[in-house]
């Protein structure tokens, strides 16, 4: 068959052999509906790994009659669909992803080429499993040309699926199956699918599948999963007659001269809503912190905003093609307390440091190796929040982190190709809050650690093992709630901001006690400060629960304004950043980060810069 007619494509799952029990079943159910009687379609079959077809398969023979030897691809080239056992687990799933992305380059070049060769072919992709992982990401790689020639993308059980509406209207054009959210557990792709093919791709998710649904509870091995029965048992059977609906429909869009073919009329099995749904929307999550940063390459503006569950990268280039998301950590356990993040010195590799109440995960990537997950800190107890604060020393670069642990801050250290991670307890300060790291003006080592009552210092000199601790101020109030140091003063005096809820107050010493006063007072709600220097302006930042406040001052002149004010009443964290002549406010509200920017002469502007899924 050279033109016309519907072309079949289908990707494997884990450990599948060609003609396994999902591609048999995709290939009869929707064969069987393409030619439903009056109607006769041309159809021709592959499977990736096997498009140059080297390995004899009869799709007619059931994938349980093959025995001890069922048809495998023969090329070491060819898309391996690697199982469980070569995934590469305990090396950041080098084995799981380099399948993967060999499968995509095979299929993306299949269908360039058999789209420039059959310009009259509808083209049906199917992929389970890894196979849809492996769908997914080809048909963003594929060329426009091919894209128009596409009938139609079925995905099931896919570990990268996004598909989750939250009651807000969301409309997710491709979800498909019983789990009203299905959220993956290899994280969310976005996009999901290229805008073009929105309308042409059903990802088909089963409630008790936690591959897709991202419900660590339901994820094979569990009994309790669904994964390795409920496409062939049921979905792919649902699917076949939207298949070969749209198929159809592209197949007369492209033959135009030719008699149409009739359409089979589907319908879509709605997803179930109900509470007891073990994939029922999740409450919209809640962003409990944010932080700016630039990207290793010094231009690529990011946002990272973490909930309980995950922590998000949105990043962008200024003039760019807008902002992209995404999730570069999910955290099943829904219990993330904080995060921080950093570039590393060889200009190409950047680190995320999660904290969770037991210790710390690191994730690292850079382009080209995928995202490499890692817990390096354990068996901690209440750990409120982490600051990495890597150095350069004469040992060599040295990855460091500190951790605030419910009895108080430790440090953590390591350098690549050492002895292991070292964990030592600086200091035992019971019930701390929050804390800040510097330097002094002699490049003295400095932590600043918060109970609700009092902050302490603890300094110290590189390369010395002591550590001392003092005090710098007492809030009777009971209610400190972040801290913030400023920039060493050129006479060598320090400032160190403390917030409570309703104050914002300033310390600063030289050679003496601190002595204190307030920036901001009565405030409502206020929980977080920031303090920044802005072509030589001294700047605070306070945040409440409904708005984002400035205050400034340089010499004898001072102002201030409010930035953003956010009605709902759910600020949860801020950051602030300068770029150039402009300066922002990145404001968490809810599920959505918020961008305010201004600059001299320029009154602030507010808009959301993007939102979470979880």
């Amino acid at each position: 068959m050279t033109n016309g007619g519907v072309y079949m494509v289908f990707a494997r799952g884990s450990g599948e052999h060609l003609n396994d029990l999902r591609a048999h079943e995709f290939y009869k159910d929707v064969r069987s509906v393409l030619n439903r009687p009056p109607r006769l379609v041309n159809t021709n079959w592959v499977e990736v790994g096997n498009e140059d077809g080297d390995v004899p398969v009869d799709m007619n023979i059931e994938p349980w009659n093959y025995g001890g030897a069922p048809p495998q691809p023969n090329d070491s080239g060819e898309y391996p669909a690697v199982g469980w056992a070569d995934w590469g687990v305990l090396t950041g799933m080098d084995g799981y992803y380099n399948s993967v992305w060999k499968g995509v380059d095979e299929l993306t070049a299949h269908l360039n080429d058999r789209a420039n060769r059959c310009p009259k072919e509808s083209i049906v992709v199917g992929g389970y499993s890894q196979g849809a992982e492996v769908v997914g990401y080809a048909m963003m790689s594929i060329s426009d040309y091919t894209r128009s020639h596409i009938g139609y993308v079925a995905l099931y059980g896919d570990p990268r699926a996004t598909a989750c509406s939250s009651g807000e209207g969301v409309s997710v054009p491709w979800r498909r199956g019983s789990a009203s959210c299905a959220l993956g557990s290899l994280k969310t792709r976005n996009p999901y699918t290229p805008s073009a093919l929105n309308n042409r791709t059903g990802s088909w998710c089963d409630k008790w599948d936690g591959v897709c649904t991202g419900k660590a509870g339901y994820i094979p091995p569990s009994p309790a999963s669904s994964h390795g029965s409920a496409y062939q048992d049921l979905w792919i059977a649902d699917s076949a007659n939207e298949i070969a609906n749209r198929s159809l429909d592209k197949l007369n869009q492209l033959n135009p001269n030719s008699t149409p073919f009739s359409l089979p009329s589907y319908t879509i099995t709605p997803p179930d809503t109900s509470p007891g749904s073990p994939a029922a929307p999740p409450p919209p999550p809640t962003i409990t912190h944010v932080k700016r940063t630039l990207a290793p390459d010094g231009t690529t503006h990011e946002v990272y905003a973490s909930t309980k569950s995950s922590v998000t990268e949105a990043w962008w280039h200024p003039g760019g093609d807008g902002v992209h998301t995404d999730e570069i950590i999910h955290i099943s356990q829904d219990n993330i307390v904080g995060f921080d993040k950093v570039n590393e010195p060889d200009g190409t590799t950047q680190s995320l440091y999660t904290a969770v109440p037991d210790g710390v995960w690191e994730t690292w990537w850079r382009p080209g190796d995928g995202v490499h997950h890692n817990k390096i800190v354990t068996g901690l107890s209440g750990v409120r929040q982490v600051i990495a604060d890597p150095q350069q020393e004469s040992a060599g670069y040295t990855h460091r982190l500190y951790v605030l642990a419910q009895d108080g801050p430790y440090e953590v250290w390591w350098r690549d190709g050492g002895d292991g991670v070292h964990v030592s307890h600086l200091d035992s300060i019971n019930g701390p809050v929050t804390m800040t790291k510097s330097k002094g003006p002699d490049g003295t080592e400095q932590l600043y650690v918060a109970t609700p009552t009092w902050v302490y210092e603890l300094w110290w000199h590189p390369g010395e093992n002591s550590v001392h601790t003092g005090t710098i101020i007492n809030i009777t109030q009971g209610d400190i709630r972040s801290l913030s140091k400023g920039e060493n003063l050129p006479d060598g005096g320090q400032l160190l901001y403390t917030g409570t809820s309703t104050t914002a107050w300033q310390s600063y010493w030289l050679n003496s006690a601190p002595s204190h006063g307030t920036i901001a007072t009565g405030q409502a709600n206020a929980m977080q400060i920031k303090k920044t220097t802005y072509n030589g302006v001294h700047e605070l930042y306070l945040a409440t629960s409904d708005h984002v406040q400035e205050y400034w001052w340089n010499g004898s002149s001072s102002g201030g304004g409010e930035l953003i004010r956010i009605s709902q009443n759910n600020i949860t964290s801020f950051d602030k950043s300068n770029d150039g002549a402009a300066q922002q406010v990145y404001t968490a509200s809810g599920d959505l980060v918020y961008e305010t920017w201004w600059a001299a002469g320029i009154s602030p502007s507010s808009s959301v810069l993007f939102k979470v899924d979880r």
